[in-house]
């Protein structure tokens, strides 16, 4: 659309993008009354707080107090700029920005934006590949493994040719910057001379997708005998291979229906189960399971299945997973492939019904841990041997991030499901878990933290007597700007000595002046500042509270007027301190005037007593 302003392309790109869809994306989010709820992802919580309200397209934590409208969400959460924010939503939304991006300066280098655009050129890049005749090795290790045409056109399988600078000479000819191909992990410098070479050569491509299904890394398979088996992308900007789980683009909506992750360990696992019909599993990306993955998941579903081929896999699944899952409001089962084989293999050779046997028969990771246990017991095991291994399981939970301050009903569940395993109660398994923490140094602890930009933190402002009634006001308008016609004849915002009270009003004025396109979103999308339209949030959040819009509003107003009455005569006061006696005018005018302003001030210090409600002047309480 040629002649856009800023402010136009910005309101589009708002109306575009409807608040519930983006951050669903994101997280799961449950239907609460004319709101939704889920697990805030800005920190870490077990008890959602996090609410988002269709009719007002904003969003607010009242744990951490982060709020704001849909850019904002995008601000924090993949933590960009105002303007990157925007791209990514119009981005989503198919709605152009290139004019925009030509004339933004790149002084500081490639960003997210550029790297998610080359990756997805690369991305294509390597379908091309895939199907020219130069990918034959390629197509037939993949119909070898049994994937369908459909599943690769699905998760864009593709293919990096062997040469040393195939994408960096194509990438060359459409005019991609060298350090833009650096920055994205698509090529590596040279060691010796200069340069750079590709990194991926001779390789089954995955492009990994993330929630926003924006091309984030990849994951390369060899097709020869290269002795790194898979390589992946390295850590960028974008891309945190902790961070990120193999299918959730596809997987996402099936998490919904499900309420249950399926994770498998590689690449072709995860488009085997999918391609049979088990579209909730996702894969790790050649790492053991992190906090992060659990923390991601958890957004999402309340339980995991952990599937493994082998015994000792099981065995270390098991001990790294049961830490991270414990504490969380997150069941975790374990499932076991027959006969060693790898999930793709037993799909490819035995089909769905028998790897639906494979879910349904898995345990949860306490029992599983129990029986290696036990299995540790049996035979010429000691009594002391018995006692180690009772104390080692004991021990993993003890050692469990925050376990000694997690949720208490969650905490009461792990210990029953313990006691039930080794036949004690659960105060004998808290008595014995505090022993063995003790030994161990105490019950560790994880930082409560989650990805994107930290909880919004705001010092308390001591308003003066003016900006007071101006925040009243604003809590009104931003409920009821109806109220606007009352207020607009008295009310300057120029008069807001808090800055950035003094912002919001001149903006929400500015917007009710053109009532058609008011809205609170409209609001906050006029700022870039994470902060600031967290703060409209708490003062509409507050106006909501106190409710009684009406007499607010005259309460406020009669407020001002005593304080610009008691203004002018403190003026008045002034000049007739410094008149001469012999200069002051017959009658007594001077004294008279400060008289009837005087009586005015206590007509408006009355008004504002039986205007005001009862809360009027107070602050607002904390979210």
């Amino acid at each position: 659309m040629a002649g856009r302003s800023t402010e136009q392309l910005t309101e589009q790109i708002r109306q575009a993008s409807e608040i519930v869809d983006v951050v669903s994306s994101y997280l799961t989010l449950k239907r609460a009354g004319r709101q939704f709820r889920g697990l805030c992802p800005f920190h870490n919580e077990k008890t959602p707080s996090f609410h988002v309200t269709p009719e007002r397209q904003a969003f607010k934590c009242f744990g951490c107090g982060a709020g704001g409208d849909v850019f904002k969400f995008i601000q924090m959460r993949e933590n960009v700029s105002f303007p990157e924010a925007r791209t990514i939503l119009a981005q989503r939304a198919g709605i152009s920005t290139e004019s925009e991006s030509r004339t933004r300066s790149s002084d500081a280098g490639p960003g997210k934006l550029d790297i998610e655009r080359v990756n997805r050129w690369a991305a294509a890049w390597f379908q091309k590949q895939f199907n020219s005749a130069e990918g034959g090795a390629a197509r037939e290790y993949v119909a070898g493994r049994g994937i369908t045409e459909d599943s690769i056109a699905r998760f864009a399988i593709g293919f990096a040719p062997p040469g040393w600078e195939a994408l960096s000479t194509a990438a060359k000819q459409k005019g991609i910057p060298a350090d833009l191909l650096l920055a994205s992990g698509l090529v590596r410098p040279r060691q010796e001379g200069e340069g750079h070479y590709d990194a991926f050569r001779n390789r089954l491509m995955f492009p990994i997708v993330d929630a926003m299904n924006r091309v984030v890394g990849f994951g390369g398979r060899t097709l020869g005998d290269d002795e790194a088996k898979y390589v992946n992308t390295p850590q960028t900007l974008l891309f945190d291979k902790s961070r990120c789980l193999y299918g959730l683009a596809t997987a996402k909506d099936a998490f919904r229906d499900q309420k249950t992750a399926v994770v498998v360990e590689g690449y072709v696992d995860c488009i085997m189960a999918q391609q049979s019909g088990f579209t909730h599993a996702v894969a790790t990306l050649g790492t053991a399971l992190t906090p992060d993955h659990v923390r991601l998941l958890r957004r999402y579903v309340d339980r995991a299945i952990l599937v493994f081929d082998s015994d000792d896999a099981g065995q270390r699944a098991a001990d790294q997973a049961l830490p991270l899952f414990l504490t969380e409001t997150m069941e975790v089962l374990l499932a076991k492939v027959p006969e060693g084989k790898d999930p793709a293999d037993y799909l490819l050779s035995t089909g769905p019904a028998a790897f639906s046997e494979v879910l349904t028969s898995a345990i949860g990771g306490l029992e599983f841990k129990w029986k290696q246990v036990l299995t540790q017991c049996r035979g010429e095991a000691t009594a002391p041997d018995r006692r180690r291994a009772v104390e080692e399981f004991l021990g993993l939970i003890a050692r469990s991030g925050d376990f000694g301050a997690c949720d208490p009903i969650q905490r009461g569940l792990i210990l029953n499901q313990v006691g039930k395993l080794l036949g004690l109660s659960g105060e004998e398994v808290s008595r014995q878990l505090r022993i063995v923490a003790r030994r161990s140094g105490g019950v560790s602890k994880t930082p409560d933290r989650s990805e994107g930009t930290p909880p919004i933190s705001r010092p308390a402002t001591v308003l003066n007597a003016t900006d007071r009634a101006a925040r009243d006001f604003l809590e009104v308008l931003l409920n009821a700007p109806e109220y606007f016609g009352e207020i607009a004849a008295e009310f300057d915002p120029r008069e807001i000595t808090d800055s950035h009270l003094r912002e919001i009003a001149l903006a929400i004025t500015e917007l009710l002046e053109r009532p058609a396109e008011w809205s609170l979103s409209g609001v906050m999308s006029r700022f870039e500042s994470v902060e600031t339209s967290a703060r409209i949030m708490d003062l509409q959040l507050a106006g909501q509270r106190r409710g009684n819009y009406g007499g607010t509003v005259q309460g406020a107003l009669a407020r001002l007027r005593q304080i610009r009455e008691q203004r002018r005569l403190q003026e008045l006061a002034a000049a007739h301190r410094a008149r001469p006696a012999m200069t002051q005018a017959p009658h007594g005018t001077t004294g008279h005037e400060l008289l009837q302003v005087a009586r005015g001030v206590g007509h408006f210090a009355a008004q504002r007593h039986r205007a005001t409600p009862a809360t009027v002047g107070a602050e607002p309480s904390a979210p």
